[in-house]
């Protein structure tokens, strides 16, 4: 019994431990330090899951840990983005700052509603214009610019009661980097040109093949120069301009065929016409609009002064009423 282990509680004899065959032993052995192994990794992953669980252990938790990696990469980007746009020097204007630069030159009165957007549509179209590489500015450019406008501000002044619409086309030419006397001169000489010279002569200039010397030189220099240049739409308004004043019925044909003279591809001329034709209108029927507001206004002024003096003479004739009983 002494050379024996209690095998009650499942323990073995030292009998049957030795008999065990020297390979089992050995790999008994060498597994001791594996276990030990296993059971500090099993260890150490139960207190990282009890930690994992405790930091998430509600789902707010995993959102926040979420959002939160999220949000310091977005911050990171951003500064990356922003570094980057911070230092590209931007030498273009943008709208905003020529509308900007208009404001701060004409500050007061503010602009009546209906005239405003008109104004913005056109300062916003010149810049885009203006900004493109292509452009170059020419005399039939600058007459189209000042009859855009005058087109749209002829009867602001008669509105307002004052000389403001002057005030307000030098703040916006000089916004879109014009200077005002550059660009009215050239309007009055391609508008003379145009009052002098016949519409076949005007063509020939536009296709090159006229030996006349009439043409001025700044006009003559517009034709050339847009066959290469950017074609807009304060252009186009100057070549209809130049037809009205050379007695050319401004429709669709004589449009196309000036186009071609001057090489622009017609659509672009005509589709130029038919927004110039609605704006026309559009202008008319707001000064119409305004016709009849004026005269429904002064027709109340009128009845308001008649119902006045009316009054004051009933208030008179009482009066004189009262003295003379008062003399009785």
């Amino acid at each position: 019994m002494a050379s024996r282990l209690n095998t009650s509680n499942g323990a073995l004899s030292c009998g049957a431990i030795a008999r065990r065959p020297p390979s089992l032993r050995g790999s008994r052995m060498h597994g001791r330090p594996l276990l030990c192994l296993s059971a500090v990794a099993l260890g150490m992953a139960w207190c990282c899951s009890s930690r994992l669980a405790a930091a998430f252990s509600s789902p707010q938790a995993v959102i926040n840990a979420v959002t939160g990696r999220r949000a310091e990469m977005l911050r990171g980007r951003t500064a990356r983005g922003s570094g980057v746009v911070a230092s590209i020097d931007n030498q273009v204007k943008t709208v905003a700052e020529t509308i900007d630069d208009f404001y701060n030159a004409y500050p007061k009165p503010p602009i009546l509603p209906m005239y405003r957007t008109f104004l913005v549509d056109l300062m916003t179209q010149t810049h885009l214009t203006v900004a493109d590489s292509r452009f170059k500015y020419d005399a039939v450019f600058g007459l189209g610019l000042k009859k855009s406008f005058t087109g749209l501000m002829s009867s602001y002044d008669k509105v307002v009661g004052s000389s403001e619409s002057e005030k307000i086309w030098k703040a916006m030419t000089e916004a879109l980097g014009f200077t005002v006397e550059k660009v009215e001169k050239d309007a009055e000489d391609v508008e003379a040109f145009a009052s002098s010279t016949s519409p076949a002569d005007i063509l020939a200039h536009m296709e090159g093949s006229s030996e006349s010397a009439a043409a001025d030189s700044a006009v003559a220099e517009a034709f050339s120069s847009i066959t290469s240049g950017l074609y807009s739409n304060n252009f186009g308004v100057g070549i209809f301009q130049i037809m009205e004043h050379s007695k050319v019925d401004v429709n669709k044909a004589n449009v196309e065929e000036w186009a071609k003279a001057l090489k622009i591809t017609p659509s672009k001329m005509t589709s130029n016409l038919e927004t110039y034709q609605l704006n026309k209108k559009k202008l008319q029927a707001a000064e119409e609009m305004i016709r009849e507001v004026e005269i429904r206004e002064k027709k109340k002024l009128a009845e308001r002064l008649e119902a006045k003096a009316k009054a004051l003479a009933e208030k008179a004739a009482a009066k004189a009423s009262e003295t003379e009983a008062k003399s009785e």
